[in-house]
Formats: structure tokens, C-alpha cells, sequence
């Protein structure tokens, strides 16, 4: 896990399957068109078994969610609305989180998060098996 640490940046450019993943999560069209060419960034930091992950972008105010590998998460998300997320630490390289948010009408998402050279991959994948990716790149 190790590997996550830092910031990471990315944008929009690099969505695949953006659209069709979008509107089948059920986030309402002024959503899906500020998130297009969203530019973000993930910061992640370590506290003894705790992490943190501060995420922010450009269309989002900023929101820090700490947890523990395996165990749920319930907040609320960077819009005041309902979150649920368990993240489980798969290796040095790999994580993986099952999420729920009231936004997109508690539909579990999939989310894939791998560290590949200097590149976060993250692969999204809704319950139908629609999905979608973005890559972010270490600071």
C-alpha cells in the first residue's frame, strides 16, 4: 500500500467509457457534464493501520475520509449526500472498494485502484457491468 502514498492528479482526458458509465450510475445530467472534464486530485497518507485519502477536483469541495482496511466506512460525500464504502488493501500495489452512495441512488459500485509505474489506474464497475476507467499520475 505504501506505493499510494502521496498526491496523485488527473482530469477528464483520461476517461474511458465516461458517458454510457454516467448516466447507468444514475447521477443527473448537471452532474455528469461539471464531472466530464473534472480535474482532481487524491492525496493518501498512512497513520499506523489508519489512512486517510483527501480527495478534492476543481467541481467538488474537498473531503478527507479515513479508514481501515476491510472495515465500513458511513459518511457523507463531497455534496452533503449519504456515502458507504469498505476499502480492502489487496497488495502494495492494488486496492479495492465497494461503495454506495445516496447520489447515484445507493447502487454499489466496484472500484479498482492499481499503481502501475507512475500511473493510478482506476477501474469503476456497476452491478449491470458497465465500467468505466480514469488515470491519474503521481506527483
Amino acid at each position: 500500500m505504501t506505493q499510494f502514498i502521496g498526491k496523485w492528479t488527473g482530469d477528464g482526458d483520461s476517461y474511458t467509457n465516461y458517458e454510457e458509465f454516467a448516466k447507468a450510475s444514475g447521477v443527473t445530467e448537471d452532474l455528469i457534464e461539471k464531472f466530464r472534464n473534472a480535474k482532481s486530485t487524491l492525496e493518501f497518507k498512512q497513520d499506523g493501520e489508519y489512512w486517510m485519502c483527501d480527495a478534492s477536483s476543481d467541481v467538488t469541495p474537498s473531503k478527507c475520509y479515513k479508514f481501515k482496511s476491510g472495515e465500513e466506512v458511513s459518511t457523507t460525500g463531497p455534496f452533503g449526500k449519504g456515502l458507504k464504502f469498505t476499502i480492502t488493501i489487496d497488495s502494495d500495489s492494488k486496492m479495492t472498494m465497494k461503495e454506495q452512495s445516496e447520489l447515484m441512488g445507493w447502487k454499489t459500485v466496484k472500484v479498482v485502484r492499481e499503481i502501475k509505474g507512475d500511473k493510478l489506474i482506476t477501474t469503476m464497475e456497476l452491478e449491470n457491468g458497465i465500467q468505466m476507467t480514469a488515470e491519474m499520475t503521481k506527483c
